[in-house]
């Protein structure tokens, strides 16, 4: 004997029933607080993380020097440090015109949440090996990059192009899906969004691409491409604000 799972509440009428069928794709939506909370918390223990890696030069040690040997460490946690904080106000700018999210916008931003919480891991990668026979400081000659080089650059880049890869889904999704966006306008403001979120990715596999030729030039790129990410949204948010000051 089997029973139906879609039975009609008691008390409800038909009409109101039928109503109900109608809005069940709103109804598997879930509100954003659980997805921002969680995020924040992965971006901030990613950043936490990444400056663990920065070693204390010893009393023995000789200061200059030791900060010199410690360069690629201080380089990576600039360029992942910039790249998390351009998620993150990627995807706070992302919660602001969205109402509520889907199962897969959940998955999608725990994949999201996945390239990012191994960020640190691929940073050290590429500080530990990046430039160890590439270049020198005391005598300020530059080498050839070997293979470790090249491997942990295009490492690095690989995983900051997925993570970048997946903001633009993410966003891509909150705008496609019915009932996410906030409205009319919000969702306008997101699929704009996903397109310069398209591009930022496009840009990070490219510098990635270069990564196995020229591994340090990639690397300037890593962080340009990061600190873009960074001031673009913000430069947005500075637009819209002066639009909607200025009358009519």
């Amino acid at each position: 004997m089997g029973w139906s799972l879609r039975r009609q509440p008691a008390g409800i009428p038909a009409g109101a029933a039928a109503s109900l069928e109608g809005t069940g794709n709103h109804e598997r939506l879930l509100p954003t607080g659980r997805l921002e909370a969680f995020s924040d918390g992965v971006f901030a223990i990613a950043i936490t993380l990444l400056v663990l890696e920065l070693h204390v030069p010893g009393r023995g040690e000789v200061l200059v020097r030791s900060l010199e040997h410690e360069w690629p460490r201080y380089l990576g946690y600039f360029v992942s440090f910039a790249f998390i904080g351009g998620v993150w106000i990627a995807h706070s700018n992302m919660t602001r015109f969205i109402k509520a999210v889907d199962s897969a916008l959940m998955r999608l931003n725990l994949t999201l949440l996945l390239f990012v919480s191994i960020l640190p891991f691929t940073t050290a990668i590429a500080a530990t090996h990046l430039f160890v026979s590439f270049l020198s400081f005391e005598n300020l000659k530059i080498g050839y990059a070997g293979v470790a080089e090249r491997v942990a650059v295009v490492v690095f880049g690989l995983n900051l192009t997925l993570a970048a890869l997946m903001v633009y889904l993410v966003i891509r999704r909150a705008a496609r899906t019915p009932g996410v966006a906030a409205g009319d306008v919000a969702e306008e403001e997101l699929q704009v969004f996903a397109r310069e979120r398209r591009a930022a990715a496009a840009l990070q596999a490219s510098a990635t691409a270069v990564g196995v030729f020229l591994p340090m030039i990639a690397v300037v790129f890593y962080l340009a491409v990061s600190l873009l990410s960074v001031v673009e949204p913000l430069r947005h948010v500075h637009i819209r604000r002066r639009r909607t000051s200025q009358p009519g």
